[in-house]
């Protein structure tokens, strides 16, 4: 067990990514209850409620190793919500087909996850009195009924929202984001599976920067990044192995001005989704990643580091169609040398920056892809 790999669970065991996510395929291929009643037909076996946790540290991210999951899709995908795009066509641009099934003839998905995190619309009817009350909240008026009142509008960035208070107001307990639009479910081709996601954030005590900020470096030195982790790492390397001063007089003595001189970020990152539907074989891979993913580059955008991520799923099931490609899975060993780690330019500051081109996934090792139906 790689202590870079290690996710900490609610009962402060150490525990591997990879065994996180396969003791839940595991539970369900045992326990699972039958349901013949799913909206797809096929039928499933799963169980309800249940979380894991991964771990983030050292700029980890959680790529299971028993199967393979294709970094561009998962990459492009992102960019996809981030653009706060709705049709298929910059998928498909890009070479990925996965939203295909879903799309009407011309490509439109209707108002999907990435509309609702970056332009989710607050449409209201209020007397001219109360707008003028709530003006500046960024409404637009549309319209004039005849009896006077006005139709106005605004557009919501929640991503944005997130990124303001992690810079402003970081122990805002309101970082909140959601896909979960009542009023436009009817209009969705698909309505969001993974519906809600949070961000905590604390400061941390001068050690554990000084430990969190070293692994970054340690990893991104075996992969041959420049980055500032990096040059920290070499710089305190002898300390750390305890070659040339003495380790404990070092810790003593550590102060977070000294890490602020060498810009280590006070505050550790923490984030949580919620899922109501999960397609535990083929979806839920992609979603643990992706959403590790958004943490770290919430972190290098706000000046934290990331730490943890909590999945937590509703209806958490495997499709009876899976049942030979999950009995194969169960069959290998996760692979030990499994340590990906994913690291975006120094250069990118803003939401707007992110593009799966410019980011690098390393040191992701793992036994080859499964084929199974994608249920629809």
């Amino acid at each position: 067990m790689t202590e870079s790999n290690k996710s900490t669970s609610q009962n402060n065991f150490p525990v591997l990514n990879d065994e996180s996510y396969r003791d839940i395929v595991s539970d369900i291929a045992q326990f699972g209850l039958s349901s013949s009643a799913d909206r797809t037909g096929i039928g499933t076996i799963g169980l309800c409620f249940i979380p894991s946790f991964y771990h983030l540290d050292g700029g980890i991210i959680p790529m299971i190793s028993g199967k393979t999951v294709n970094q561009k899709p998962l990459l492009v995908e992102l960019e996809w919500y981030f653009k706060g795009l709705t049709n298929i066509h910059f998928l498909n641009e890009n070479g990925v087909s996965i939203w295909d099934q879903w799309a009407d003839e011309n490509g439109d998905l209707g108002p999907v996850y990435g509309k609702q995190w970056r332009k989710w619309r607050d449409t209201r009817v209020v007397t001219p009195e109360q707008y003028e009350q709530i003006k500046d909240r960024g409404y637009a008026i549309e319209g004039i009924l005849t009896d006077g009142r006005l139709a106005i509008t605004r557009q919501i960035d929640q991503l944005q929202r997130i990124v303001d208070n992690l810079r402003n107001d970081p122990e805002n307990r309101r970082n909140i984001m959601t896909a979960w639009n009542v009023g436009e479910l009817e209009d969705m081709k698909l309505p969001p599976c993974h519906f809600a996601f949070g961000a905590w954030s604390r400061e941390t005590d001068p050690v554990t920067r000084l430990v969190m900020a070293f692994r970054i470096g340690v990893n991104h030195i075996e992969h041959d990044i420049d980055s500032k982790y990096a040059n920290f790492a070499l710089a305190i390397k002898p300390i750390m192995e305890r070659d040339s001063v003495n380790y404990d007089d070092f810790i003593s003595s550590l102060t977070h001005e000294w890490l602020d001189h060498h810009n280590i970020p006070r505050r550790v990152l923490n984030t949580g989704m919620v899922q109501r539907s999960v397609d535990t074989f083929v979806g839920m891979p992609f979603n643990i990643a992706g959403y590790s993913i958004i943490t770290h580059y919430l972190a290098h955008i706000t000046d934290h580091m990331a730490c943890n991520f909590t999945h937590f799923g509703f209806d958490v099931h495997l499709y009876n169609n899976h049942e030979d490609g999950v009995n194969t899975y169960l069959s290998r060993s996760d692979m030990s040398d499994n340590n990906p780690i994913v690291v975006f330019p120094d250069s990118w500051k803003e939401l707007n920056d992110f593009n799966w081109q410019g980011i690098k996934i390393c040191g992701y090792k793992s036994h080859p892809w499964i084929k199974v139906p994608v249920a629809k």
